[in-house]
């Protein structure tokens, strides 16, 4: 948090941090009225022992692209005013290390660590935890720590003053085309939890789907799930479609058109070779795969610094334990989870696949994209006094892996479809005292809005589009998610995941 005066040279920024010594980088808007389309960046230099700084002011974020020593595409979600950080490795160095995406390259900050080069940093922490294969302990270090790191690379990547300028070597050294890397897991995932955010997904998924009559009034007090971390992909990993205990009466010709071999239950024995797959039934249910496959469209953010057991976090102190954000696709099996959902919910239906986005985009790039949220009746304990969430834009479609034509789903929706914010959503979680871990990941729940177009799963869309198949084998579900403008530099990558046929 910090307030600020701009003068014709210089920011006169006042930090609200519990540290008054934080060095970091801050965003600030140049003008109010166009939704902080501009902003500068400013560079902490020294922390008075009041928190009232003098500043130069850098130029703004929009020609950061033509000051960057990696060229930046005009339309790249990675700009300068990003810095997403993620998990890669390469052919030739298969061992996972930390990278940051800027353009179409990957900064490879391992490297960067081994050359000291962040002895220049203005923040003091280890370098060493920029060596390690998952982004746990360069996050559990907190956001003035990590915000830091984030605005001294972006000085690396704009600054003529930079090694990376001066060393063409060095340059080559730690760059690495995104489309030569392989992407893994940001995190070591301890706990994953969904939420139920959506008032339009609620109504659609509760009151409907086998479930006449059920209260789609889920939002006094929040609900949410537990999630299987096992089953968490980075994008781009195949998902085989799942194979489970569905009622006879699904129709299976209205959606997939895939092999529907099938076993009935009670001929199960252990002794019965997979091999053998006959059409057998009985009474009311099979064994086969799921005809209702979906997607649900998302956003979720990792833990930094994990709080103690028993400690509840107030809404207002939960940014300091939120690293970044990412796209999540929490597969859905709808026919799979009509027998489930009452009394305890979705368990197979869901427990076989999550897919998130590689790159995780820090509080810190979001910071000049923050709106508003509309007014909305919250518990007492949750009413946040900066209640805002932020402009950011989320959209799926479907690319047919078949030869036959048809309708495909896709959609547009947003952030502020969400009925709870990030913060509430952390505080609600540690309510009870519920200890939190880095890299415990946390989702928002399918982001569906009002409008037709803003539905962001097949078993919504269907209800007002009745072609639209649920998915077939060989599609590819494609999320993508920006902040603003889609060319404003600041956005999520994709989020993809191809359907295989079913393992029987």
């Amino acid at each position: 948090m910090y307030d600020y005066r701009l003068h014709d040279s210089f920011c006169e920024i006042s930090l609200i941090y519990e540290n008054p010594h934080v060095l970091q980088m801050v965003a600030v808007p140049l003008n109010m009225g166009r939704r902080c389309k501009e902003f500068v960046a400013v560079c902490i230099l020294q922390a008075k022992d009041n928190r009232t700084l003098l500043l130069a002011s850098s130029a703004s974020f929009n020609n950061m692209a033509s000051q960057s020593i990696i060229p930046i595409p005009a339309d790249s979600p990675f700009s300068l005013a990003n810095i997403p950080f993620g998990i890669f490795s390469t052919q030739s160095q298969p061992h996972p290390r930390l990278g940051v995406a800027i353009g179409e390259q990957i900064l490879d900050l391992k490297v960067l660590a081994l050359e000291g080069i962040f002895m220049d940093c203005e923040v003091t922490f280890p370098s060493d935890v920029l060596m390690h294969t998952t982004l746990n302990a360069f996050a559990a270090l907190g956001r003035p720590i990590t915000s830091g790191v984030r605005a001294y690379i972006q000085s690396l990547l704009s600054q003529s003053s930079s090694p990376l300028h001066s060393s063409p070597s060095l340059l080559e050294r730690c760059t690495v085309k995104q489309i030569e890397a392989v992407m893994h897991l940001p995190f070591d995932i301890g706990d994953f939890t969904d939420f139920t955010s959506s008032k339009t997904h609620a109504k659609n998924t509760h009151s409907g789907h086998g479930h006449e009559g059920v209260d789609a009034d889920m939002f006094n007090p929040p609900r949410a799930a537990s999630g299987r971390v096992s089953t968490i992909l980075p994008s781009g990993i195949p998902i085989v479609r799942p194979v489970g205990h569905l009622p006879t009466s699904a129709s299976p010709e209205r959606s997939y058109s895939g092999p529907l071999e099938d076993r009935a239950l009670d001929d199960l024995s252990s002794d019965t070779p997979v091999e053998s797959r006959t059409l057998a039934r009985t009474t009311g249910f099979s064994l086969a795969p799921t005809n209702e496959l979906d997607f649900e469209l998302e956003l979720a953010f990792f833990i930094s610094v994990p709080t103690k057991h028993f400690e509840r976090v107030p809404v207002e102190k939960t940014e300091k334990h939120i690293f970044g954000v990412v796209l999540l696709n929490d597969w859905s099996a709808r026919d799979i989870q009509i027998p489930e959902t009452l009394p305890f919910g979705a368990f197979n239906a869901k427990n076989f696949a999550s897919t998130i986005s590689p790159w995780v985009v820090t509080l810190d790039a979001l910071e000049p994209f923050k709106i508003a949220h509309d007014i909305r009746r919250v518990p007492s304990y949750l009413v946040d006094k900066g209640d805002a969430t932020y402009d950011i834009s989320v959209s799926t479609r479907v690319i047919p892996g078949g030869s036959v034509e048809r309708e495909m789903g896709v959609a547009r929706s947003c952030l502020r479809n969400s009925y709870w914010t990030f913060r509430q959503m952390l505080a609600f979680h540690t309510l009870s005292g519920c200890r939190m871990r880095t890299g415990d990941l946390i989702g928002t729940g399918t982001l569906s809005g009002e409008d037709t177009t803003s539905l962001c799963s097949l078993v919504e869309q269907r209800k007002h589009f009745p072609n639209r198949m649920f998915l077939q084998d060989r599609d590819e579900v494609v999320f993508t998610a920006w902040c603003g403008s889609p060319k404003g530099g600041v956005g999520f990558g994709e989020c993809r995941g191809v359907v295989l046929p079913a393992g029987l």
